[in-house]
């Protein structure tokens, strides 16, 4: 499918105004900005199971990044002063491909809620201003959108953060602000918690899509106390609350016997998420590492998390790890899917890795094993103490008592269990690179096997060619048509016009018996330059 020349002017814009800033003498100032901008145009479409085209996509993403250093433009000698940066990245996301029928509210089988929102065409990936080693090196402080990566998880808001390291080894940090979420200017739902559905519901008749909820605004604060200046062990303990505001709709779905006027919202204040977390990584460069975390959530009354890394450097070249990953989802308190049990996920899995110059392989293998909660409705009764997949009657009535007959308890699911297997490796010579990627995973469910190899090559520095070619075989239990085998290719070819700054173009064509052809092209420009 061709890329549209709409898409195609704002890249080769982009090209000729970087080109001539790179080009243009710049004297010396205090002050060392850095510039940066990634572009890519790209479209494909979406084939489903009866041949049909249900999506023609053609979508164009840039993003452009402005970092402001020594914004104070003290002398460079004295580092260890006060300092001041301001970083921000913006980032323009459309779909020119979009169906009229998928934004008109009165094509029941197309229309998609909040699709043809332009509120989420521009968003503020971040922009703040960060202060480092004011008042003798105690306090630091952040202020602006800006992102937290914590044994919380990712998590995006605009407001404040002040740090204080003290001389005894703890820093302590307090932030608050508002949580950045979909539907409002200049944002995207990305680290919102997750099982509710948000938008601008401007102009929505109210029985059109109850479950479609209106965004407003959610104040959130947190705080955290991590260890400092010890360089072989990290340790964080985290905590945040956050607040939904606004009303939200008591129906998830249209009810035929109550009037629109009568659906009912519910306008009052309350939580949204509430947990707390701990992490903490430890260095032994002779021997290995260690890491390992857990979060709870305190509305939900459960671990949401619990991980274990364990890496030993058995030679110079060769790293063996073991890892350990709980995951119990959760969901933002509003949420309908609060109500239902979960089936939380146990992955265990062993990896080694050896390394030389220009050649590196890694192998795995994995194991994922299921659960869900079995206690008894009355003694844990509360958030997950009633459900109605509970039951002492029919049909549970024939079944042992470990399974759920007649004792009143979750049924039990067997703890079953996936199983796989992987391979990677790479060599490297000069400017190109030969790598393969395979895996193998078995399941109840279904079974996934193939490979990938890819290339890679650079001539005379500049000139830029790749490529992949892949087999892969997917046996669908759950599924009439069976087993399917996909083939695909990518070919790529670009151009390096310095250092920090490429382009690239890629076109890749897959094809299985289920869904036909599929093809995809992809124009991306990467752009650098500054510090």
């Amino acid at each position: 499918m061709p890329l549209s020349c709409r898409l195609l002017r704002p890249v080769l814009a982009g090209v000729t105004i970087t080109s001539a800033m790179a080009l243009t003498e710049r004297p010396a100032q205090a002050i060392e900005p850095e510039l940066t901008s990634d572009s890519a145009a790209q479209a494909y479409d979406v084939h489903s199971p009866t041949g049909q085209t249900s999506l023609e996509r053609t979508r164009f993403t840039s993003m452009l990044g402005v970092n402001l250093y020594d914004i104070l433009g003290e002398d460079k000698v004295r580092r260890d002063g006060p300092e001041i940066d301001f970083r921000a990245r913006v980032r323009y996301d459309a779909d020119y491909g979009i169906a009229g029928a998928e934004t008109d509210n009165t094509n029941g089988s197309r229309f998609v809620p909040g699709l043809s929102d332009t509120a989420g065409l521009v968003d503020i990936m971040y922009a703040y201003l960060e202060g480092r080693r004011f008042f003798h090196g105690v306090l630091g402080w952040k202020l602006g959108r800006q992102y937290m990566v914590d044994s919380l998880g990712w998590w995006s808001f605009d407001g404040a953060e002040v740090k204080a390291t003290t001389p005894y080894f703890v820093a302590v940090e307090g932030y608050g602000g508002l949580e950045v979420r979909g539907g409002m200017p200049l944002s995207t739902p990305r680290f919102e918690a997750g099982g509710v559905w948000r938008g601008d519901r401007s102009g929505f008749d109210p029985s059109l899509y109850p479950q479609f909820q209106p965004s407003d605004v959610a104040p959130a604060f947190g705080a955290a106390i991590e260890s400092a200046g010890v360089t072989w062990i990290h340790s964080r303990l985290s905590y945040r609350r956050v607040y939904d505001t606004g009303s939200v709709g008591v129906l998830e779905f249209p009810n035929a016997n109550l009037p629109p006027t009568q659906y009912g919202t519910y306008d009052g204040a309350r939580i949204s998420t509430d947990r707390i977390g701990y992490s903490v990584e430890a260095d032994f460069k002779k021997w290995g590492g260690v890491k390992a975390g857990l979060a709870y959530d305190l509305y939900d009354v459960k671990f949401s998390q619990v991980y274990a890394a364990f890496d030993v450097f058995a030679t110079k070249r060769l790293t063996v790890s073991v890892d350990y990953d709980y995951f119990a989802p959760t969901y933002d308190a509003d949420s309908i899917w609060n109500i239902f049990a979960s089936e939380p996920m146990n992955d265990v899995s062993l990896r080694g890795s050896y390394a030389r110059e220009r050649f590196s392989v890694s192998a795995g293998v994995n194991a994922r094993i299921y659960n869900v909660d079995t206690t008894d409705p009355v003694a844990g009764a509360g958030a997950n103490g009633n459900s109605g997949n509970l039951g002492s009657g029919a049909p549970f009535a024939g079944l042992p008592a470990s399974m759920g007959g007649n004792a009143g308890i979750y049924p039990t699911n067997g703890h079953p269990f996936d199983e796989g297997a992987d391979l990677g490796a790479k060599y490297k010579w000069g400017e190109g690179s030969l790598g393969l990627r395979g895996a193998a995973n078995f399941g109840d469910a279904g079974d996934r096997v193939g490979a990938d190899v890819t290339a890679q090559r650079a001539l005379e520095t500049r000139y830029l060619l790749s490529g992949r070619i892949g087999v892969w075989n997917w046996d669908d239990k759950l599924r009439s048509e069976g087993s399917v085998t996909n083939f695909g290719y990518m070919l790529g070819a670009g151009y390096r016009f310095a250092t920090r700054c490429h382009t690239m173009f890629e076109f890749q064509h897959d094809m299985n018996k289920l869904v036909g052809q599929r093809f995809r092209a992809l124009l991306t420009l990467s752009l650098a330059f500054g510090r």
